[in-house]
């Protein structure tokens, strides 16, 4: 027993020597499950090593990895462009009203709807493409914003040529994704909140904003968005804190807040780098208080505006008589009744109508003792279409041989204070030639006009003249030669 009791000793004694002895060698004898690559310092734990290995995983990226990153995402900003490429001439076609400039993707015999289809296709195939490379490079290297940034743009103009809810949505996604960890990179904060914009999120679309501008009035000094130079759709530096403010005014605008609206597009007026801003956002305050800051009446004032372009021309007479009971400015409402007379005039037939509401709106203008000069253009085109409507009405009833109703249009024609006034008078001249005196008096006016007067215009006065000095007699018989010696020059030049 005793002899059985010594082994056991021995043998702890010695298993108690080789931990010892393993202990003292660590930084020699590799533990198991570890090669010799993963060796580490001496004094370490384990745990420690294998969590730090772990980071460095996270934190690097296998050389290869990189590099073939690298090569996808130059491949996804090719097909990037390529599709940008097409867009911009899909869009410079439907300015220019013409399809034919699609011959790109379609021949000269398709069908102006099935060369637009192919358009669309070809521009979705190098969508597609962008976005498998940008996708396979961020899973290589997740770490590069050019990458993620070319993701977004691929997204955003895929959201322009289809499904724009899904692509603004996938956007959003990838821009969430980088606001986390670019937190001082205003321009993201910008693009999210417009993907927010084009989904109607407006309190969402407002809150990007707003960080885009406090980040940008924070960094000013050092901020730099040259990593977004290679993307044409966005803005210059110096253009980004204007759009910054006046995109949070159209946000609050669409909540129906006038006055923040007019509050925060006013400072944008006063930020504005260049004078074509500095006017879009006075236009924008105009808009704003079109009527007394009634935002709701100035978008259905738009969406009328959207029905003309439509050519639904009934339905948008009916609707701004219908708006016209919800305005409180009395200028909204002149500007109601102009569009409705030149509704009625063009397109739905009722001329003489047209021209009475027109002719009641000049009058009311006139009584206004004040006027701004925005006001005073407004009106001043509101007069020449009065009198241009006048004009073309009275010659339409001289076509059919209604005189009387001719003289009264012409009549007051001549009395509005349009360029054309003159050519009222001389057809009111014309009309008076059974009446020499009168004749003779409306056309000597007309010609005190000359300087506005076509050359043939002066013909047919001075034929008007002498037609009259003849029937007057011979004591306006030198009148009537010098009369007529003034038309044979005018026929010689």
């Amino acid at each position: 027993m005793d002899a059985l009791r010594q082994k056991c000793t021995l043998l702890a004694a010695g298993w108690l020597f080789f931990l010892l002895l393993a202990c003292s060698n660590r930084g020699r004898f590799p533990l198991p499950g570890f090669n010799k690559s993963s060796e580490f310092p001496e004094g370490l734990d384990s745990l420690i090593v294998a969590r730090s290995d772990s980071i460095i995983q996270f934190l690097f990226v296998d050389f290869n990895a990189e590099r073939r990153a690298s090569e996808l995402t130059k491949e996804g900003l090719t097909a990037f462009e390529q599709a940008d490429s097409l867009w911009r001439e899909y869009q410079r076609s439907q300015r220019d009203s013409s399809r034919q400039t699609l011959s790109v993707v379609a021949d000269s015999n398709a069908s102006p709807q099935t060369a637009a289809d192919l358009f669309d296709k070809k521009i979705i195939n190098y969508l597609q493409q962008a976005e498998k490379n940008f996708l396979q490079a961020i899973k290589l290297n997740p770490f590069p914003l050019n990458i993620k940034d070319g993701l977004v743009q691929t997204y955003l103009l895929w959201a322009a040529v289809e499904k724009p809810e899904l692509f603004y949505e996938k956007a959003v996604t990838i821009l969430t994704d980088m606001v986390v960890t670019e937190k001082s990179d205003h321009l993201l904060f910008y693009k999210l909140g417009d993907c927010y914009f084009r989904l109607g999120k407006w309190e969402l679309a407002l809150e990007n904003y707003r960080q885009a501008e406090k980040i940008y009035k924070a960094t000013a000094a050092f901020t730099d968005t040259s990593v977004f130079d290679f993307l044409s759709d966005y803005l210059r530096h110096d253009e980004l804190y204007f759009n910054y403010l006046y995109s949070q005014a159209v946000v609050l605008a669409r909540l129906y807040k006038a006055s923040e609206a007019l509050r925060v597009v006013g400072t944008a007026k006063e930020v504005a780098p260049t004078l074509e801003l500095k006017q879009l956002a006075e236009r924008f305050q105009d808009w704003i208080n079109w009527d007394r800051g009634n935002i709701y009446t100035a978008e259905q004032k738009n969406q009328i505006l959207a029905l003309i372009d439509q050519k639904q021309y009934q339905e948008a007479a009916v609707r701004f008589e219908s708006l016209k009971s919800q305005l409180s400015d009395s200028l909204a409402i002149d500007e109601i009744e102009w569009r409705i007379a030149g509704l009625e005039f063009r397109y739905l037939n009722k001329k003489p109508a047209a021209c009475q509401r027109l002719l009641r709106v000049i009058n009311r203008y006139r009584a206004r003792p004040i006027h701004t000069p925005s006001v005073q253009r407004n009106y001043e085109q509101y007069i020449t279409d009065c009198g241009t409507m006048h004009f073309h009405l009275a010659m339409e009833f001289i076509e059919h041989a209604d005189f009387k109703q001719a003289q009264k249009y012409l009549e007051q024609g001549a009395q509005i204070d349009w360029y054309g006034s003159y050519k009222c008078s001389l057809e009111l001249a014309r009309l008076s030639r059974h009446n020499p005196h009168i004749s003779l008096e409306i056309v000597e006016k007309v010609l005190q006009q000359e300087p506005q007067l076509s050359t043939a215009e002066k013909l047919a006065a001075l034929e008007i003249k002498l037609s009259a000095l003849r029937k007057l007699g011979p004591k306006f018989h030198d009148r009537a030669q010098q009369t007529y010696n003034l038309i044979r020059e005018l026929q010689k030049k």
